[in-house]
């Protein structure tokens, strides 16, 4: 499946879109993640390693 047909992005997809290594890729996925319960998202609709497509495009502007 290509990045563009997924509703999440996953720490290849994030690694490959910003160009960086898988660990920063999580490193990303967790800080937007974060930023998601702080903004009052249920922490048991988040997955680990995984960030909504929609979100990451909304903070990121890529």
């Amino acid at each position: 499946m290509k990045p563009e047909d997924k509703k999440v992005y996953d720490t290849q997809d994030v690694a490959n879109i910003c160009e960086c290594s898988i660990s920063k890729a999580y490193k990303i996925i967790r800080a937007l993640n974060d930023k998601l319960i702080e903004n009052g998202t249920p922490e048991g609709s988040i997955i680990a390693g995984k960030v909504s497509k929609k979100f990451f495009h909304e903070v990121m502007k890529i």
